[in-house]
């Protein structure tokens, strides 16, 4: 069976989708901040592993350069090449180098000058082909005749550091292969010492097999770190750069709960409100006991079609009813089950009408129904026989089965006639009186 929301169904309807928009609000208005907050510092993240890769490169490309003056001077001076001379030119360039173990020069493809020679006696007459560590990283260097950057990787001499290979090609033809080895640490720590800061945190590692050889290697497994990419001669380290404001960043939950919150109070509110205007402008138009409209309402809503039907020259009914011997219903069940029948009755009686005529109740068992559009007196008596028929059937309230019957009293409005409504009312209530007076349970049209 239908039933009409109540005023408390209502308004937790209102209150309901106030809180499901209020919580889109909130969370949207929290997730955008979040996220700008998060781009920002990606950004500053950025910005700073920018600063760390131009130092790094500065520092590198120093460094590279010492490749690039010797192989000029072993180009003029291939063919007066003289131990002591090589020598001491690469102790002139090592000691003017920052971070630099040694220098090597490969004559084909054997290590014939070493610089310091302390130290690093285990790699003199070492041949390239023979270092299944190195040789990779040599050939691609001679094959692309470009210098490459390897490592850091574990050195015959022992420790570890970076190997810049730099080929050497005389008309055309390889002729040997110049070596610089980079303490890599150090390299790195004076390449970065003038831009440390608290706020950040930084790792690098070889992109190729992801071997991490500076800085915290669990950066790169965090979530919310900015990884960026820089060149090295043929090559590309990664750098995983943390700004430690993301730590402090709220999490997407803590927006979630306080929009559930803010959106509850909201909602609350919206109920409350809602409630409490349903209850006034219900109180006002509408019955409390069946919530149909009241004396009020239907005056309003009979002026409107009084004024329409004149106004277009058609006519409505007004049928004005009670409940047979209701005193009786009550004395006998209670005004509890009398209030129950009363809701009963209403609720069929607007059942049974169209959706654009009135049902309302007036007071006590009296009720009228505005009927518009009734071209004859026998349409108005159809709508009359229909409502006496539906209540031939017992109610069952309260486990008692009541017969209901009821008294009608029927006019039609005529456009011709200049009939007041005050009138109109009079003339029901007469025909309601002889309905009651010709035995009840019947109806009775005023003429």
């Amino acid at each position: 069976m239908f039933r009409k929301p109540n005023q408390t169904e209502k308004s937790f309807g209102v209150g309901l989708l106030a809180t499901l928009l209020a919580f889109l609000f909130w969370y949207f208005l929290f997730e955008y901040q979040r996220q700008k907050e998060e781009s920002e510092a990606y950004l500053e993240a950025a910005s700073y592993g920018n600063v760390l890769r131009s130092e790094m490169d500065r520092e590198l490309n120093s460094l590279l350069f010492i490749s690039n003056g010797l192989s000029s001077f072993i180009k003029v001076y291939r063919n007066d090449l003289e131990t002591e001379k090589v020598q001491s030119i690469l102790a002139d360039l090592w000691a003017q180098a920052r971070h630099v173990r040694n220098l090597a020069v490969a004559v084909d493809y054997k290590i014939t000058y070493v610089y310091p020679d302390k130290s690093n006696e285990k790699i003199f007459g070492i041949d390239y082909r023979e270092v299944a560590s190195q040789w990779p990283k040599v050939k691609l260097a001679i094959d692309s005749r470009q210098g490459v950057l390897d490592g850091p990787l574990e050195l015959i001499q022992g420790g570890s550091g970076m190997i810049y290979r730099f080929p050497i090609f005389v008309e055309g033809k390889y002729w040997g292969i110049i070596s610089t080895v980079i303490d890599t640490h150090a390299f790195l720590d004076d390449a970065f010492k003038n831009n440390r800061r608290n706020d950040f945190a930084f790792a690098i590692r070889t992109a190729e097999d992801k071997k991490v050889f500076y800085g915290d290697p669990r950066l790169f497994r965090q979530k919310h770190v900015y990884i960026q990419e820089s060149l090295i001669p043929n090559g590309k380290w990664q750098w995983a750069i943390e700004n430690r404001k993301m730590h402090n960043l709220r999490d997407r939950w803590f927006g979630v709960l306080l929009s559930l919150l803010f959106s509850t109070l909201v909602g609350l509110f919206s109920y409350f409100f809602a409630k409490e205007r349903y209850y006034l402008s219900e109180g006002a138009l509408m019955d409390s006991l069946t919530g149909l409209p009241n004396r009020r309402l239907l005056e309003n809503r009979l002026n409107y079609v009084h004024s329409e039907a004149k106004r277009f020259k058609r006519r409505f009914g007004l049928i004005a009813l009670d409940v047979d011997h209701f005193k009786s219903i009550n004395d006998t069940f209670g005004h509890d089950v009398g209030d129950e029948v009363i809701k009963a009755v209403a609720y069929i009686l607007e059942s049974n009408i169209r959706d654009v005529d009135t049902v309302s109740r007036i007071g006590g068992d009296e009720f009228v129904i505005v009927v518009k559009d009734q071209h004859s007196e026998e349409s108005l008596i159809k709508v009359a026989t229909k409502l006496l028929s539906v209540f031939k059937k017992p109610m069952h309230i309260h486990e008692h089965e009541i017969t209901v019957h009821l008294s009608i009293g029927l006019t039609l409005f005529d456009p011709d006639s200049e009939v007041a409504l005050k009138q109109l009312f009079k003339q029901a209530d007469i025909a309601l009186y002889q309905a009651k007076q010709r035995g009840r349970n019947t109806y009775s049209f005023w003429r």
